[in-house]
């Protein structure tokens, strides 16, 4: 069985984006990008909501050919490339890229979770994330806590959906980012 991984940068009042969507207030850096490249070596497809893959969709691709991107960057570009991208929306009935799966409804991840192959990672995208978490379906979350308050905007948590989790890792970055990595807890785990 599949595990499934939400990645998200969280503001400390638990904003994924701020009111029009921006998202100008994460910090990023060398070592961020390493922690998370570290992370998606091991995984074995993307997922995306509608929104995250038009971002993704209209970003990655654009630095393949580049040869002034951040190597770092390209090299992420082509590990995005090159997976398979699970994408849930209601409304695409068509892609343009390569390796994309559309899901029209966000229960099939369980279809998803049942088969062999390394975790499931999804990026960003908090609408289906607070579908997936009504679910239970997510068993990690990697949250980069960023040093901001935002005060508006989109929050991460806002489904009525209780789950207990396990810190398994709190790592500190560069700027004030902290890295939790948190699994969730099943019975007999100590808390």
């Amino acid at each position: 069985m599949r595990i499934l991984r939400a990645l998200m940068h969280v503001s400390l009042d638990g904003y994924c984006a701020g009111p029009k969507c921006e998202m100008n207030w994460i910090t990023l850096n060398d070592a961020i990008f390493a922690d998370v490249h570290h992370m998606i070596e091991g995984t074995g497809a993307a997922v995306y909501g509608r929104t995250t893959y038009g971002m993704m969709r209209g970003y990655w691709p654009t630095l393949l050919d580049k040869e002034d991107a951040d190597p770092a960057q390209r090299k992420h570009a082509a590990w995005v490339e090159r997976i398979p991208k699970h994408t849930f929306s209601r409304i695409l009935k068509s892609h343009d890229w390569n390796n994309v799966h559309l899901h029209g409804d966000a229960g099939e991840v369980a279809a998803l979770k049942q088969g062999e192959g390394a975790p499931l990672l999804i990026f960003g995208s908090p609408g289906l994330t607070r579908a997936f978490m009504a679910m239970d379906a997510i068993d990690e979350y990697w949250l980069y806590l960023n040093p901001i308050l935002l005060g508006a905007g989109i929050q991460y948590y806002h489904a009525a959906h209780q789950t207990k989790l396990k810190l398994i890792e709190a790592k500190p970055f560069p700027g004030g980012v902290m890295r939790l990595h948190y699994t969730r807890q099943t019975t007999g785990d100590s808390p």
